[in-house]
């Protein structure tokens, strides 16, 4: 493929969005008015992809006029009229599931073997090649306090087929913000940007369960998907007796088209006490989340989003430290077209934190797709505040 890339793309993209349909989504729900985190909201006419943060806002930023659907697993689905969407600021409320009971599914073939069939068809559906625009969202804590945070504009261009993914990623702009200390593991620091994309499209979280001895391991289900008919949950729980860390895993799927709607996957915290107290390793996992969110819009299959979560206790000089890593990944757009760029743009290092920070504009309310909450951004500015003062003492 011939590579030459003009970085005044981004320059242009951002004209482009500065003329944009912009306002406030909140999202709630109807029975008890709290607002929903990780809903996936994507305008039907343009594709654009957002997510509620835990406020439940997300600010929608649309290239033109577009009805927009709402989409999360634990309630129904629902498409608000572009038209109603009239104030800076609109509040939308989504009907929990929990009124319809799941029911058991008997099947004639093993879940397992339904899951594994289920993976490569969706594995030979993907949409490849293709180029996602991406934001990259990631907290860092210590002891409770974050005390790291960096996002940033991503395009992957994702090379290949369904069996070999190759992904070349460039940086449109970026922000690392706080100070990090030998404590944290480099292998969990941020993503391995340079394979994510290809753990995600070939479902490799999903690879401890595939295995014959998982039988023997985990409990197997297919049960019904109350807010929709035509989907179908497998739900994959360690037995009691099984030893480890094991996550609980549930994947949602179209029983029609043989394909994955979402991954997901956490380890309950009554295992990770046992795992706790029965180790003496240096590090003592306490959290570990995982979930991914695909779609399909017409002949797209692509990933929407993800997040990942993990938090360890481990010895630092001495001393017990608690840390955490939260990351978020939306998936704002995409395209079949693949631009052109040259080898010396390609990032090629596993995470934005030493990558210097470059913007241009305040991309992480207008073009993120998934804005920080209040309390997040006056944590970012405090991070802030504090990079200057470690500057300007190095300066003197």
């Amino acid at each position: 493929m011939i590579k030459k890339l003009t970085f005044l793309l981004c320059f242009f993209t951002t004209i482009v969005f500065s003329q944009n349909l912009e306002f406030t989504v909140i999202v709630k729900d109807f029975d008890t008015d709290l607002p929903i985190e990780e809903v996936t909201i994507t305008a039907s006419r343009t594709q654009q992809g957002f997510l509620t943060n835990k406020e439940g806002k997300a600010i929608v930023s649309l290239t033109r006029s577009s009805d927009l659907e709402l989409v999360h697993s634990t309630y129904k689905t629902i498409v608000v009229k572009f038209s109603t969407l009239t104030k800076k600021e609109n509040v939308v409320y989504m009907e929990p599931n929990t009124q319809q009971l799941e029911e058991y599914i008997i099947t004639k073939d093993h879940p397992q073997e339904i899951l594994k069939r289920l993976i490569e068809n969706s594995r030979n559906k993907m949409t490849i090649p293709v180029n996602l625009k991406v934001y990259l969202h990631e907290f860092y804590k210590r002891d409770n306090q974050i005390v790291f945070f960096n996002d940033g504009l991503i395009n992957f261009q994702i090379l290949g087929n369904s069996k070999s993914i190759k992904t070349d990623i460039l940086i449109e702009q970026n922000r690392a913000i706080g100070v990090l200390d030998g404590d944290i593991d480099p292998n969990i620091l941020g993503y391995d940007l340079n394979n994510i994309i290809e753990n995600y499209y070939q479902f490799k979280y999903l690879d401890e369960v595939l295995d014959s001895k998982a039988k023997k391991i985990y409990d197997f289900s297919v049960k019904t998907y109350p807010s929709n008919e035509d989907y179908l949950v497998i739900k994959i729980v360690p037995f009691a007796e099984s030893k480890g860390v094991l996550s609980d895993f549930l994947v949602v799927y179209d029983s029609n088209k043989k394909i994955i709607l979402e991954v997901s996957s956490y380890v309950t915290p009554d295992r990770l006490f046992a795992y706790k107290e029965s180790m003496f390793a240096t590090r003592k996992v306490y959290k570990l989340e995982f979930k991914n969110t695909f779609r399909l819009e017409g002949d797209f299959y692509y990933l929407a989003n993800s997040k990942e979560v993990i938090g360890f206790e481990k010895y630092y000089k001495k001393k017990s430290r608690r840390i955490e890593v939260k990351n978020h990944m939306v998936i704002t757009d995409f395209d079949k077209k693949m631009f052109e760029y040259s080898d010396k743009n390609v990032f090629k290092d596993k995470s934005l934190i030493n990558k210097k920070t470059s913007f241009f504009t305040n991309y992480w309310d207008v073009e993120s797709g998934f804005v920080s909450t209040d309390e997040e951004k006056m944590i970012i500015e405090r991070l802030s505040k504090s990079d200057e003062s470690d500057k300007d003492e190095n300066e003197e």
